[in-house]
């Protein structure tokens, strides 16, 4: 059974692979008979997982075809090994798949993890072949991309196969390919042995020191719960680089780390399985290691899960025996208490071991003057703590601290100005994470401003007090409390969101309210105008006076007149004409440097914008090397960063792969030329835009008025440009002209509110060519040059107001340039600290009244189809708006109060939008579409379903029976949907199919699409109602998988978060609770971080009333209420303290159980009522519904409960 045997001439095949020495037939089903054999094999060739020349796996079925003649059964010893094969091939068939569909990547990863699996269940055959087919993915690497490494990698693992292998059969087939291998490494080696000699490589120790480092990152992940697969394929990885360099030490070292998962995991879930794989490991390690250490560790982990296992066992046996609900406790069984604490131990000394030997060595380096090695051990040793979401502040100001250091002792050393500023912030961040006395941080700072004195400016003078900061710092926060003051001021004085929309007063209060808008953001420009000149001029009396005229002038929003106090600073300098010299530009350079050490001394300025290479190389093509994340440094007022695609400030642009430098200190002729079209497209249209609107800072303003004069002239002579930058402008920021409609999730509010107003009247003044800087003066002047109406300029000015209002409160209400906005209501309840997953915690600004965001969006969205309109018109009319930028029809209010879930009033629009429609058939498939969607989410689903049906009426009725119409195709999926909820899955089933089957004929068979994932979900949840848990899961990780190909791996994205919880719900079917636990946490935590932390949302709603659902089934019940209550709270915040709601009535029905476990039935049977009647309501009072047989199964359990209870009372009393 199984030798290699000739296919029709081709080459040779067994029933594990196919090594052909020609080239693959084009077949996929295939019969063929073993030649040799004293009984017949048929072969169906189902799936072939490379289109390599060389080899295959047969993953087929294989089924007898023949028996030999006088035979009544094939012989034992070749059925049985047939048997085993097959379930190998069983085994792997998951990573074939996955390798065939996304390539030599993933399927390495797959066969990483299931190699991992193998030697945890003590399997060797399937090891072997795993070994084996990590080779071939290597040769197949090696063969495509010419790479002499991996063909000896693969070399090293078809070595390490054979070694293992038991079967001659199997072990034959490695090294057909190991002799295949070497011939093509030679062919490869004469070929380059002809231009160059092949170095010899010597094999590299590994010391203690070495491996730590190797696992530094993988042992933190898992010291802090990272995701339990990455970390197996990741301890995978190492212990494969083990087995290929015959490194004992580095592949003992990963089985004992493999171990430690599973042994984790099994404490746990308390699932002893996986104690059986960590013991597998342990041992496997065992018989690698040749070292008493590590013997002894070994063995040490052996006996602690020998004993886990028994404290496991024993309480399962006495839970059997007594058969006791322990109720209320908050303590749950942790086989961890004790001695696994030292494995943790083991892992948290690791870590903090290396990071202390880092600081170490760099002290070493920094003292032998060696700065380059101290910044790389700094940075390692920071990576090692840095935590974006909890950072640990002590040990990375530590790290900061010392890094400082080090950049004062290179600026000494070079002189560069920006390098001592690199330093400030990097003593500012590391002050940030420090509590208490920050004296010594203080002494570094003014240390640093001496030596920048002297080695930069070559003054040698004393550097302005700290207390000079600390004034500035005070200054700042008075500003911000000015604002607040006048912004309540406005509020409280002209409020048109206290009245109806339809009254005639909003009109007269709204435009008073912008006025006061527009004159408190004159100010705000005003007062950081004085604040830079203020700070510039303390810098000037230290350097000395300028060596000519010159001018600050301001860019961006400073110019706009739609800067905030916590805006970053952007600016330019001009030079007067002539004076273009080397010691002129160094002055400016160096006032620059001063000024921006000032800045960073206010405290404000994060850590990635100043692009320390070792912390964050915006330049390099690796993102691994743009890895730190400053969650810590609050981000306000601080200069503009040096990343390449902002650098607006004098510094300029450093030159890139495809770009030259920039600076902008230059004269006005030279600045000027930016507005020059050939200048401009080699440039990219934002630099000419940002130089086309600027307002004066400091300094010589006559200098300013000359260079505005010359860009007034460069812009009246080309049209072409100004076309050419409002169609790259709407180009560029198409994302916010797409999603100018809300929906639930937060909004940023400088991305989606306030920048589609400032784009839009960007690209009107660009159009125009009005070069005005401040945005309110754009709109004056367009409506004097009757480029746009009276009533035009009204609602450009409210709608810039209120976006620039709504900006400047978030970031008031955050403390700095955090653009988190939610338009949902905000609850007040938090559950208990211990059950806070703080992970991903933002802070959120809550519109106080949500009429602000629809007057917002009454303009927004038809201002969206204008400016389009605009652009894409070529002629030359004088009014460039066709059709009013004011929209509150009844169908805008319908979309808008659906997004923001005010179902009641989204009915109610839709119904009087569905009236004015009249006999539109566009307009009536639309509304009655989305009034299917509803009053699915109010829980009718009935009368959802009548309107699915009419929608599907008309839509057949545009559009005909067509087979490839999405719109169809998305509301035949949504009928579905009401199937699901209606309790008949069959028939939902058949809907999806059906809208699946349109979807692929117009995306494609094979396309990761959203609406695919979408349906690939709901047919997952299908299948789990109808009992088949584990199809469910497999239709759920599909669903899973092509969302994160779509979005991204690491993206928060609600269809992500829908997955998991699925995925969550099948396991909590299938009994594991703590599995089902772990992906409900994982969703709820991507949910938060999508709607925010304290946002009242059904989906995390949803995950709340989940997780209290498995921490009940595991006995902590009260727990489970608290989540419970939790969720049902969310949810009458959202649809209603009285509405009947499905998952209303679930959490009630939730709640009243878990008061029952608890004992309490009087309580309980309240809850069970309630949710019963509700359920009645939303399903009618006759109608067979699953949701009202579990509710009225639950009244009567706990009714019969409280009836015997009170008849033993009854006749306890009478005696």
């Amino acid at each position: 059974m199984c030798h290699d045997r000739r296919l029709r001439g081709k080459g040779k095949i067994t029933l594990f692979d196919l090594s052909l020495d020609g080239g693959l037939p084009q077949w996929v089903r295939s019969g063929f008979q073993m030649e040799e054999s004293d009984y017949v094999i048929a072969v169906e060739l189902d799936e072939i997982w490379s289109t390599s020349p060389y080899w295959v796996r047969c993953g087929g079925n294989f089924t007898v075809a023949n028996l030999p003649k006088g035979e009544s059964s094939i012989p034992d010893a070749p059925t049985q090994q047939m048997s085993v094969m097959l379930r190998v091939c069983e085994k792997l068939r998951e990573a074939d798949a996955k390798g065939r569909r996304y390539g030599l990547a993933r399927a390495e990863t797959g066969y990483l993890r299931a190699l991992v699996d193998a030697m945890a269940d003590m399997d060797r055959l399937a090891e072997v072949e795993l070994l084996k087919s990590l080779g071939d993915v290597n040769l197949e690497k090696g063969r495509l991309g010419k790479d002499v490494g991996k063909f000896n990698m693969a070399l090293s693992l078809y070595v390490a196969a054979i070694v293992r292998c038991d079967h001659r059969d199997q072990g034959e087939g490695i090294e057909h390919r190991y002799e295949y291998t070497e011939r093509l490494l030679q062919g490869l080696s004469s070929k380059e042995s002809q231009s160059k000699e092949q170095p010899t490589e010597d094999k590299e120790t590994t010391t203690p020191a070495k491996m730590a480092g190797k696992f530094q990152d993988m042992d933190k992940r898992r010291a802090t719960g990272g995701n339990t697969d990455s970390l197996l394929v990741g301890y995978a990885q190492l212990m494969v680089e083990g087995i290929v360099n015959d490194d004992s030490m580095l592949e003992t070292e990963a089985m004992k780390s493999l171990g430690d998962v599973y042994l984790k995991r099994g404490t746990e879930t308390l699932d002893t399985r996986n104690l059986t794989r960590a013991s597998a490991l342990y041992n496997k390690a065992l018989a690698r290691c040749h070292n008493v250490q590590g013997t002894v560790v070994l063995v040490h982990r052996l006996l602690h899960t020998a004993k886990i296992r028994q404290e496991i066992t024993t309480r399962n046996k006495k839970q059997t025996l007594r058969q006791q609900d322990v109720r209320g406790r908050k303590d749950h069984f942790s086989p961890f208490s004790g001695s696994y604490s030292d494995v943790i131990n083991d892992e948290m000394h690791r870590l903090y071991s290396s990071y202390h030997r880092y600081l170490q060595t760099a002290d070493r380096d920094l003292g032998n003057g060696d700065l380059d090695a101290a910044e790389q051990n700094l940075a390692a040793a920071l990576k090692l703590v840095h935590d974006r979401y909890k950072p640990d502040k002590a040990r990375e100001a530590n790290c900061l601290c010392r890094l400082g250091n080090v950049y004062v002792e290179r600026g000494k050393r070079t002189g560069e100005g920006r390098t001592f500023t690199q330093a400030a912030a990097l003593y500012n961040a590391s002050m940030a994470r420090t509590d208490g006395d920050k004296q010594n941080m203080v002494t570094r700072l003014q240390e640093t401003e001496r030596q920048f004195l002297r080695n930069t400016c070559n003054v040698d003078c004393e550097p302005c007090p700290y207390s000079s900061a600390l004034d500035h710092i005070k200054e700042l926060d008075n500003m911000r409390a000015r604002v607040k003051s006048q912004l309540d001021t406005i509020h409280q004085e002209h409020n048109p969101y206290q009245y109806d929309e339809d009254d005639p007063v909003v009109r007269e209060v709204e435009i008073k309210r912008a006025e006061a808008i527009k004159n408190l953001f004159k100010m705000i420009t005003a007062d950081r105008q004085e604040f830079i000149q203020v700070l510039t001029d303390k810098c000037i009396a230290k350097l000395g006076p300028p060596p000519c005229k010159y001018a600050f002038i301001g860019l961006g929003s400073q110019a706009t007149e739609l800067v905030t106090p916590y805006s970053d600073l952007e600016f330019a300098i001009l030079i007067e004409e002539g004076k273009d010299d080397d010691d002129t530009r160094r002055y400016f350079l160096n006032l620059t440097h001063y000024l921006h050490l000032k800045v960073i001394n206010l405290g404000e300025t994060i850590l990635p914008t100043m692009a320390i290479p070792s912390l964050n190389d915006f330049l390099s093509e690796d993102p691994e090397k743009d890895w730190f994340f400053d969650s810590v440094t609050p981000r306000g007022f601080a200069f503009d960063g040096f990343m390449p695609w902002a650098s607006k400030t004098p510094f300029g642009r450093d030159k890139t792969r495809t770009k030259d430098s920039v600076s902008l200190i230059q004269t006005p002729d030279k600045l000027a030329e930016y507005q020059n079209l050939h200048i401009a497209l080699t440039e990219g249209y934002h630099l000419s835009d940002i130089l086309r609107r600027v307002t004066y800072l400091t300094g010589d303003e006559s200098l300013l008025h000359e260079y505005a004069e010359r860009v007034n002239k460069s812009v009246d002579r080309s049209a072409d440009l100004s076309r050419l930058s409002a169609l790259l402008l709407l180009r560029d920021n198409i994302q916010q002209l797409e999603n100018v409609e809300p929906t639930g999730q937060l909004l940023d509010v400088k991305k989606e509110i306030y920048r589609f107003p400032s784009v839009a009247v960007d690209v009107l003044s660009i159009f125009c060519r009005i070069t005005i800087p401040s945005v309110w003066g754009m709109i004056e002047e367009s409506y004097r040059k009757q480029r746009i109406s009276q009533e035009d300029a009204h609602h450009l000015t409210v709608l810039i107001s209120i976006s620039a209002e709504l900006r400047l409160r978030t970031y008031i209400a955050n403390g700095g340039q955090k653009d988190s906005l939610s338009p949902l209501t905000e609850m007040k309840v938090q559950l208990d600290k211990d059950d806070v997953d703080d992970s991903f915690v933002k802070s959120v600004f809550y519109i106080p009244n949500s009429k602000m965001l629809f007057r917002y969006y009454y303009t927004a969205i038809p201002l969206k189809t204008c400016i389009r309109e605009t652009v894409a018109n070529e002629s030359q009319r004088t009014n460039i708006f066709q059709n009013t930028i004011f929209d509150n029809s009844s169908l805008t209010r319908a979309r808008i109060t659906q997004q923001l879930f005010y179902l009641d009033a989204s009915l109610r629009q839709y119904e009087a939008a569905l009236e004015e429609a009249g006999s539109d058939e566009e307009k009536q498939y639309e509304i009655l579409f989305e009034l299917g969607k509803v009053l699915q989410k109010r829980g009718e689903f009935a009368n959802a379903m009548s309107y699915y049906k009419r929608a599907l009426t008309v839509g057949n009725n545009l559009h005909g029976e067509s087979k490839e119409n999405t719109n169809i195709a998305s509301l035949i999926g949504n009928i579905g949907l009401r199937w699901s909820e209606l309790g008949d899955q069959s028939k939902a089933l058949r809907y999806y199919e059906q809208s699946m089957k349109m979807d692929k004929a117009v995306y494609g068979e094979t396309t990761a699409h959203p609406g695919i994932a979408a349906l690939l979900n709901n047919i997952g949840k299908c299948w789990g109602d109808l009992g088949d848990n584990r199809k469910a899961i497999r239709y759920h990780e599909q669903s899973l998988e092509m969302t994160k190909a779509i979005y991204g791996e690491t993206t928060a994205h609600p269809g992500i978060a829908a997955s998991l919880n699925n995925i969550g719900n099948r396991w909590s079917d299938l009994g594991d609770k703590r599995k089902a636990i772990s992906y409900y946490e994982q969703s709820l935590k991507m949910r938060k971080a999508i709607y925010g932390e304290t946002t009242a949302h059904p989906d995390i709603a949803g995950s709340l009333n989940n997780i209290g659902a498995c921490w009940s089934d595991l006995g902590d019940k009260r727990k489970a209420i608290r989540y419970h209550e939790q969720s049902l709270k969310m949810m009458k915040a959202i649809y209603g303290e009285t509405t009947a709601h499905p998952d209303i009535a679930g959490s009630l029905n939730n709640i009243g159980n878990r008061w029952s476990d608890l004992g309490d039935k009087r309580k309980a049977i309240r809850y069970h009522e309630q949710s019963l009647k509700m359920r009645k309501v939303i399903y009618g009072e006759t109608t067979a519904h699953p949701d009202i047989a579990a509710s009225l199964n639950n009244w009567e359990i706990v009714g019969v409960t409280l009836a015997i209870r009170g008849k033993l009372s009854g006749i306890t009393n009478s005696h």
